[in-house]
Order: C-alpha cells, then sequence, then structure tokens
C-alpha cells in the first residue's frame, strides 16, 4: 500500500525528525538498521502533539475489550428473579422442606429478598438466572478451592444443588487451571525397538559450555545403543556446521552411517543444515519432546559418568583427559550387558597401560579365528536398557479422553507468572506424546507437563432439576 507513494510520517517524539539528518555515528547498528528500512519507504518525518496523535496513541493502548469488569448486583432485579423463579415458588410453598424462607427486607435497595432463616442467618435464596453471577463474586476474590468456596458461598446465599454446581465451576476455572500446582503427571519409561545390528541407532547430545580447555568449549556426545560405545568429542562452538563435520570425521568414518540418530529439540540439531546432512546419510531424524532429556536417558547418564571422571582427575585442561577417560569406560564391565562396549566392538578386551602380562595367543593371520569372530559377532543378540528409577507413577484418569489440556512451563519464569498454559486443544495422543494446538502450531510434548483440562465454565451450567430436594446447608 505505501511503496511507490509519497507520503508523510507523523510522531509526536520531536528528536525523531532530524533522525536523517543526524550523523549516523551517533546511532547503534539497530537503529541504523530501523532508520534504512524506513528510508526505503520515506524520510519524510514531521511533528504532531501528543494529544493530536490520536491514531498511534490508540493502537499503542491495550484494548479496552480486555479490562473488564465484574457486573454489580442489582438487587431489585434480584427480587423480581426471585418472585419469576420456579424453583423457589416450589420451595416456598413446601412444607416439607427444611428452609425457613421469609421475605427480609434489603439494607442497600428498597425492595424485600426471600430468605432462609434456618441458619439464625438470612441467606437469600439465589435464582437460576443469580447463581453463577453470585459464584464469580465470590469465587473470583481469591479463587479458594472447592470446599472453602462452597463454605464461603453457602454461608451467605442458598440454592438447589449448590455444592454440586459450585463444585463444577471451580474445576472449570481456567485462571485456578493455569495458577495453582496440581498433582504432576508421572508416566512409567518407554523403550526404543531393539536394533537389529551394532551402529545402527545413535543418541547424540551436547554438554557445555564448559570451561575453555585449548580453543574447545563443548563436548558433542556420542553413544551406540546396541554396543553402548561412547565418543566424546571436544568442539570449539556448537553451530550445526562443526557438529555435522564432527559426527562426520569421529563417528562416520569409522563405523559408517547409522540409520537413525536420537537427539534433543536444540536449535542446530533442527536446523536445515543438520536435516540436510542426515537427509543425505539416509538416516532417521528422532527428535525427543521438550523438557524431557529421560528421553534421550542413554546419552544423559554417559554424560554423569564422563563429567564424574572429569571432575575427579582435577585438572582444567578436560579435553586432555578425555582420551584416557573414553579407554576406562569403554574396557569398563557393564552389568546389563555382562561385558564391556569394547568387546561387543572388537570381540575382545582392550590392553591398559597397567596389563604387565600379554595374556594374546592369537595368531596373527588365522582364517578360522576370523571366521569364528565373525560368526560371534553376528549371533550377538542386542540387550535392552535397564531402568533404576523407583519413582512412583501417576497419569490421571481423564489426560486420556479429555479434548483440552494445560500445559506446564517447565522453563525459568519471573514471580507472579502462571505456571500453566492453555486451555489447549489435542489434536492426536499416543501412549508417550500428545500433540495440542498452541497458537496455530502443532505441538508434541509428553505427558508430563500435562494437566488434565475441565470444560469452560460455559459448559459448566447445571440446570437444577424441580423435583430436586435441597438439602440443609
Amino acid at each position: 500500500m505505501l511503496e511507490g507513494r509519497e507520503f508523510q510520517i507523523y510522531t509526536d517524539q520531536k528528536p525523531l525528525i532530524y533522525a536523517f539528518k543526524q550523523n549516523p555515528d551517533k546511532c547503534s547498528p539497530r537503529q541504523l538498521r530501523h532508520l534504512d528500512f524506513i528510508s526505503q519507504y520515506s524520510t519524510d518525518i514531521r511533528h504532531v502533539q501528543g494529544s493530536q496523535n490520536i491514531v498511534a496513541d490508540a493502537l499503542s493502548r491495550i484494548e479496552v475489550d480486555s479490562i473488564t469488569k465484574s457486573p454489580i448486583l442489582n438487587f431489585k432485579e434480584f427480587a423480581r428473579a426471585q418472585q419469576d423463579d420456579s424453583d423457589i415458588q416450589k420451595f416456598f410453598h413446601n412444607d416439607a422442606s427444611s428452609l425457613q424462607l421469609e421475605l427480609k427486607p434489603c439494607q442497600t435497595s428498597n425492595c424485600n429478598l426471600l430468605c432462609d432463616t434456618s441458619t439464625g442467618v438470612p441467606r437469600p435464596f439465589v435464582p437460576t438466572s443469580f447463581r453463577k453471577l453470585i459464584f464469580d463474586h465470590l469465587h473470583n476474590l481469591a479463587h479458594p478451592g472447592i470446599a472453602a468456596s462452597t463454605k464461603l458461598i453457602s454461608a451467605r446465599y442458598v440454592w438447589p444443588g449448590m455444592k454440586y454446581q459450585i463444585k463444577q465451576w471451580v474445576r472449570c476455572c481456567e485462571s485456578c487451571q493455569r495458577s495453582k500446582i496440581q498433582r504432576h503427571t508421572k508416566t512409567p519409561l518407554g523403550t526404543f525397538s531393539l536394533p537389529d545390528a551394532r551402529f545402527t541407532h545413535i543418541h547424540i547430545d551436547i554438554v557445555g559450555p564448559l570451561p575453555p580447555s585449548e580453543g574447545q568449549i563443548y563436548l558433542l556426545t556420542i553413544i551406540d545403543r546396541f554396543s553402548r560405545w561412547p565418543e566424546a568429542i571436544p568442539i570449539p562452538d556448537m553451530r550445526a556446521k562443526t557438529i555435522c563435520r564432527a559426527i562426520f570425521d569421529t563417528w562416520i568414518s569409522r563405523f559408517g552411517c547409522p540409520s537413525a540418530v536420537t537427539s534433543d529439540q536444540g536449535s542446530q540439531l533442527r536446523s536445515s543444515m543438520f536435516v540436510e546432512f542426515t537427509r543425505m546419510l539416509g538416516t532417521q531424524k528422532i527428535k525427543t519432546t521438550p523438557y524431557h532429556p529421560i528421553s534421550n536417558g542413554i546419552v544423559e547418564r554417559f554424560h554423569r559418568q564422563l563429567k564424574s571422571a572429569i571432575k575427579a582427575h582435577e585438572n582444567e585442561k578436560w579435553s586432555e583427559l578425555i582420551p584416557i577417560i573414553l579407554l576406562g569406560i569403554r574396557t569398563a564391565v557393564k552389568e546389563d550387558l555382562q561385558s564391556s562396549c569394547s568387546e561387543l566392538v572388537y570381540g575382545t578386551t582392550l590392553r591398559l597401560p597397567c596389563d604387565m602380562i600379554d595374556v594374546s595367543d592369537i595368531p596373527p593371520c588365522d582364517i578360522e579365528f576370523i571366521t569364528d569372530l565373525r560368526h560371534r559377532m553376528q549371533q550377538l543378540n542386542p540387550v535392552a536398557t535397564s531402568a533404576h528409577c523407583t519413582d512412583r507413577f501417576y497419569i490421571h484418569p481423564s489426560l486420556k479422553s479429555s479434548s483440552h489440556i494445560f500445559l506446564r512451563v517447565d522453563r525459568v519464569q519471573p514471580p507472579l507468572r502462571q505456571p500453566y498454559t492453555g486451555p489447549h486443544k489435542v489434536l492426536c495422543r499416543t501412549d508417550k506424546t500428545i500433540t495440542v494446538d498452541i497458537n496455530g502450531r502443532k505441538t508434541t510434548t509428553f505427558p508430563g507437563p500435562c494437566q488434565t483440562g475441565t470444560s469452560s465454565p460455559g459448559n459448566c451450567v447445571i440446570s437444577s432439576s424441580s423435583d430436586q430436594k435441597l438439602k440443609k446447608y
């Protein structure tokens, strides 16, 4: 609309009219970029008083519709609604009811209200059209729970089935669901399908930033799911180009191209370069769900062992320690495998610096030995990883069927920020993942941060049956 046309730019900030006339050295690079973009359309900036800059002022303010005020309770309309309400007329003429209904004058308005005096304190009988309004007035003060809200409202008002209605309305309160921490969902660990052969499924991750050591700041870690063979590669940065080069030079040149690679959702591992790199290798890219490192647990546990070994050496030049630490990890016997990862890769143990006696009696070139080794390596069966956690699991029953959910925000947030977002519409779900619609974008998460969502308050309105008995509150 503006390109190719002559127009003026009006602002109530008078110093801005000299923006294109000042020395460019006074501007920051960011300001220069903004001015360069504006100059592509017009450089004619004029001043206007703030009181006359109505349009821009209105657009910079919060929408008026978002500022809501609680409706004021009109006692005269309340009294008229009591006269027309069928439930009130029924209980007023019912001698078997435990309520003692009497007309009481309203102190703030010239009208009489039908109240229950059975508790010693007059409690107005609320007609159907005012029940949700009464609930909103009292519950929105501090958003108490179900029991507290029921006591708060029933001490001042009465209507049939109020306990059940209050319970449903409290559960439907979106502000409560976004602000209150509920019991966290804890699902049992899932399992990966066992790989058919060695080096077909690898897990990768990045450790760091670490203290600089010989120009290296990060560690690229790789582990084979079948043999548990680990690699730790010091790298100076975590750009996608650096990661692709390290994987190709260190892993692919030795063990070939894997069929699948599992990683977290780091930006460099989701970049177009890394996606093209895996496509070129014919490798399936598997990404974990956000804030869920346990789904890449095999490499995360390797990080714990690797960091502990580095700290035990008490040497600031950690990059020099990586080769000797990897030698120790590769020769250590793993309980679930009942062997070391070097035996699964090379068919024999590695000779360590402290070995004094050479126990190897293998001929240097024995065809029978090579044939037997090849046969035994082909007969190796994959061993599933073992779980060592003893946590109790909890999944809300309605989480598997609810149409909307709330998502817990696991990142660090400022104080007084709501811990949940939503409600978000559920698009599809599996045993270990839930796909939701967040502002028009599909997002897949694991059930851990998910909280089952209750219907909106508009869907929680419960009609009182005329045959419903009113208990004494």
